[in-house]
Formats: structure tokens, C-alpha cells, sequence
């Protein structure tokens, strides 16, 4: 009659959930998210390093219930754009998420349907929270793996069509040592 609680244990250090749902995204998996498509190329045919890792923890995908997740997103650059995850909106535009940096440096793009762009810096202990209508995107701005939890509707849903589509109207990317949050000249509004 009542769903069962659920324990499981999270390493905060390594970012890993036992007998999660594992995904993989390698930069091949990313082609044309990079400005710099000639960099990007020339890493994937060198090396197509793993960007970030996904071990997630999902419900049945209905109202009410909260899936969860750990991401490891890796140290990199794409010539200066350091290295994101895909971003997405929810399939379902009303749902809100929140992430909590655990490990590393980085930060978090959101965005508008219009492109209106927020940059939130994170580290170790930092809450954010992800408005409905607001696309998201982690950004690793340091030089270790930057890890973090996602809590968010299990009925939220991806869309990641939308930003493999348009793209975000800003971009991260580091110029003189410093992290610089610069218009996306590809961003199509």
C-alpha cells in the first residue's frame, strides 16, 4: 500500500552511489555544445575524455515522488570554455530542482526560454535552487572533479533538445586566469 523509504549511502569524497543508475558522457557525446568546434575536435580524436558522470537514483516517473542524483563533472577545457554538462529545461517546464555542491569548484548557467542568464558560483556546501522555467547547466571551473547532488521531481522529465537546439546565451570560459562569463555568439534566441 505505502512505498517503501529508501536509505543509500553517498560518497560525498568520490561522488559515487552504489547500485545506481550509471551514465557516462564523453566529449564525443557533445558535439556542437563547444564554441570552439575545431578544439573540440582534436580532443575527442585525441583522447574523447569523460566529462561527467551520472549516478542516479530514479522513482516511476509520477507527481509527488523525487528522484535524485550524483554528478561528477571533470576537470577541462574546450579551448577557454571549461567543461559542462548538456544543460537541459524539464520536459515539464513547472518543476524545480536543487543542487548541492559536495566537492570541487564550479557553478551553475541558468537560463530563460527568452535568455536571460544567471551565472552562481559553487563550492563545497552551496544550495541552489533551480526556478521552474529555468534551463541549468553545471560548470567545472577548477582543477579537480566537481561534484555535486541533484534532487528534483521524478516526473520533471529532460529536455535536452531544446539546448543542443539553441544553446545557452552565455558561455563560461577562462581568460587571464580568470573565470569570465561571455555572450555565446552561436546562441540562437
Amino acid at each position: 500500500m505505502y512505498k517503501e523509504p529508501l536509505g543509500v549511502k553517498v560518497d560525498f569524497n568520490t561522488g559515487v552511489i552504489p547500485g545506481a543508475k550509471k551514465i557516462v558522457r564523453r566529449l564525443s557525446d557533445m558535439k556542437g555544445y563547444f564554441l570552439d568546434e575545431k578544439s573540440w575536435e582534436e580532443l575527442v580524436k585525441k583522447e574523447d575524455p569523460i566529462v561527467y558522470e551520472v549516478y542516479a537514483i530514479e522513482q516511476e516517473e509520477k507527481e509527488g515522488d523525487l528522484n535524485f542524483a550524483t554528478t561528477i563533472l571533470y576537470p577541462g577545457k574546450v579551448g577557454k570554455e571549461f567543461f559542462f554538462t548538456k544543460g537541459h529545461y524539464h520536459s515539464k517546464k513547472d518543476r524545480a530542482e536543487v543542487y548541492v555542491a559536495l566537492k570541487g569548484k564550479g557553478g551553475m548557467l541558468l537560463q530563460t526560454p527568452e535568455g536571460e542568464a544567471r551565472w552562481i558560483p559553487m563550492e563545497p556546501g552551496t544550495v541552489v535552487y533551480v526556478p521552474p522555467y529555468w534551463a541549468h547547466r553545471t560548470v567545472n571551473t577548477g582543477d579537480e572533479p566537481f561534484i555535486f547532488l541533484a534532487i528534483y521531481p521524478a516526473d520533471a522529465g529532460h529536455d535536452y533538445g531544446t539546448i543542443a537546439e539553441r544553446g545557452f546565451s552565455k558561455i563560461v570560459i577562462e581568460e587571464n586566469g580568470e573565470v569570465k562569463v561571455v555572450d555565446n555568439p552561436r546562441w540562437k534566441s
